[in-house]
């Protein structure tokens, strides 16, 4: 009896699973029937002879016609905080300049026999360190330590001139004098010249 009893339940319940449908979960962007659609399913199902199946058909219909159903709004994913800052990248490493470092030249004698080079055209038009601006008829020489105006007698060949420290160089060893482009061609000397070289009394 008990069996019996079961088994008329379980029946009822496949005859009620049957009938009655179920709500099929859509994708987002399924098409969804608008409410006209509801109600004139509700309306089918309550006429005499309709079953729940032809209910579905007809408003799976409405969705296969192209009735459009009010858009649903899409989440969008949040972006999750990372429990750790992100640390900014580390630069890429440089190499340190070369630095050239030469040897400081050793002070230039003041008198003696004395080796002189002259400079020119890309110094025209420029301040000499003591303050005159160079200029092809200057009469005078650079020396790295003299002080600026010192009178400085010079003989070369027989010709023998006093003028005045103007500027400071050279800076190549070996050279103690740079004379001005005028110094150089009242002198007679070429681009590099012996010369006897003394402090005027």
């Amino acid at each position: 009896m008990l069996r019996e009893a079961l088994a008329r339940a379980g029946v009822l319940a496949f005859v009620f699973a049957s009938l009655v449908p179920f709500p099929i979960p859509s994708a987002p962007n399924d098409v969804h029937p608008i409410a006209v659609a509801g109600a004139f399913a509700t309306a089918v199902a309550d006429l005499p002879g309709r079953a729940p199946e032809r209910v579905r058909e007809v408003a799976r219909a409405e969705v296969v016609l192209g009735v459009q159903a009010t858009p649903v709004a899409i989440a969008q994913m949040e972006p999750v905080a990372t429990p750790e800052p992100t640390g900014e990248p580390a630069p890429a490493a440089t190499p340190a300049p070369v630095v050239a470092t030469l040897r400081p030249l050793p002070d230039p004698p003041t008198s003696g026999i004395v080796i002189a080079s002259w400079y020119g055209p890309g110094f025209y038009g420029n301040r000499t360190a003591c303050g005159q601006v160079y200029t092809p008829e200057i009469i005078g020489v650079a020396h790295r330590t003299l002080r600026c105006g010192t009178m400085l007698v010079l003989e070369y060949r027989g010709r023998t001139m006093t003028v005045p420290v103007i500027d400071r160089g050279p800076y190549i060893a070996g050279r103690t004098l740079d004379l001005s482009n005028a110094t150089r061609l009242a002198m007679g000397c070429p681009d590099l010249c012996t010369l006897s070289m003394r402090i005027a009394p």
